[in-house]
């Protein structure tokens, strides 16, 4: 029962539920503004799942406005006959990109003492394991399937390729599906970035979808489900849950609700505005800023001198945001990485702190950026093929190979953003 990344061999953090329930000590503030969709489901849709059995797939995050977990909620008005987790586990404290295999909570009892007890007997599967789609042996028991977890809003945040992949396993096997909505965090009024040519959609990319999409996790759902403009519709049996209140300009901290880190690496929604442009970093040979305390609001390498490589960007793409050299050494961070980029090795870079997140604009920083180190370094700077799939196709990293400047790079994407609004436009539920 173990599963495999490269090198490392990791089981499921079962034990780590004692560390996932602590999450659950938190309470908002007072009542939030915005009811999810899994509140509105306990309030006004118990008849979808009322006495039936049920599959969730879920994580961390899967709270409501006072810090209780699904399971916990829908436990009590339905049977839960099994439970999925995507990238990071169930629990959450995975590292990326770490395969998660597939264990039963009865077999690690021993140990595992913060078990709920209701919980020993309930398969938990892996989405990001041996399968990344639920199989028909998974989905055996299951009536409804019910998807809950709070996305980035961006098109590489491996949660919705599992929402996308769920969705297709309950159309094959015949089963209702229900996703409760959730905000997207930074705002689902702006759409920016490449979208994927279909040659490159991957795990990172299920679909063709510009970078920051601009939808709910509940409206990309109906996208998925329905639209055909990249060659295929899914055609599930799917039910969106809305929230209540909620306006697609909000700003997570906006909502009312209180904030859960969505992944090891996503700490603040400070690292979420940012982190649609300083994702591309995975795609070069500068770090992330994986290995530090400020994730993808820390970026550089060894070869890099931080002033000269400020110096060069263009004033108009640090709008909104405070920049600043560094210097930084990328650590093993238990949890969090195991490998970061130049583990143990001193760095020099950027820091970044989001100032203006109305004005910042993630992705013109991050290609000057990236454009800036080929100009400077270009004996040192290097690209690879997985900048291609974050991206969507190979224009960035040929563009910037051949010298462009960032607003020639931008430009590509504008033609393939205005087509995506009109399809968009189809399936969004709120004002």
């Amino acid at each position: 029962m173990i599963g495999k990344s490269g090198n490392r061999s990791i089981a499921f953090p079962i034990i780590g539920i004692g560390i996932f329930f602590g999450f659950l000590l938190f309470t908002a503030e007072g009542s939030a503004q915005v009811k999810l969709g899994l509140e509105n489901l306990l309030e006004n849709h118990l008849d979808l799942i009322k006495g039936k059995s049920i599959g969730i797939i879920a994580n961390h995050t899967s709270l409501d406005a006072q810090g209780r977990h699904l399971f916990h909620l829908l436990s009590g008005q339905a049977r839960v006959a099994a439970v999925f987790g995507p990238e990071h586990g169930f629990t959450g404290n995975v590292e990326d990109g770490a395969t998660i295999s597939n264990t039963f909570m009865q077999n690690i009892k021993d140990g595992a003492n913060h078990v709920p007890p209701f919980m020993i007997d309930i398969p938990l599967y892996s989405l990001y394991g041996e399968f990344r789609t639920p199989t028909a042996n998974m989905l055996k028991q299951v009536d409804v399937l019910i998807y809950d977890i709070q996305d980035v809003g961006v098109k590489f945040y491996t949660y919705i390729s599992n929402l996308f992949l769920a969705m297709s396993a309950a159309k094959r096997e015949g089963i209702p599906i229900l996703v409760l909505d959730r905000p997207n965090p930074i705002s689902a009024a702006i759409v920016e970035g490449a979208i994927t040519n279909p040659v490159y959609c991957s795990f990172v990319s299920a679909i063709p979808l510009p970078i920051r999409y601009g939808m709910t996790v509940g409206e990309l759902a109906k996208l998925f489900n329905q639209e055909s403009y990249a060659g295929f519709s899914l055609g599930a049996d799917l039910t969106v849950i809305p929230m209540i209140g909620y306006k697609r300009e909000m700003w997570y901290d906006e909502t009312g609700l209180p904030w859960t880190p969505t992944s090891p690496n996503m700490p603040t929604l400070e690292t979420a505005v940012i982190y649609p442009g300083t994702c591309l970093f995975e795609g070069v040979n500068l770090s992330e800023g994986r290995g530090t305390e400020s994730p993808f609001l820390t970026v550089g390498a060894p070869f890099i001198d931080g002033e000269m490589w400020l110096e060069e960007l263009p004033k108009d793409t640090l709008a909104g945001m405070k920049v600043e050299p560094t210097t930084f050494t990328p650590i093993k961070i238990a949890g969090k990485v195991n490998r970061p980029k130049f583990m143990d090795k001193k760095c020099q870079g950027l820091h970044i702190q989001i100032t203006d997140r109305s004005q910042c604009r993630p992705l013109a920083f991050t290609i000057a950026s990236l454009c800036a180190a080929r100009t400077l370094y270009p004996k040192q700077f290097e690209t690879n093929l997985y900048l291609d799939k974050l991206w969507g196709n190979e224009e960035l990293r040929a563009m910037i190979i051949e010298g462009a400047n960032y607003q020639d790079i931008l430009k590509t994407t504008e033609e393939g953003i205005q087509r995506f609004k009109t399809v968009r436009e189809k399936y969004l539920i709120y004002p």
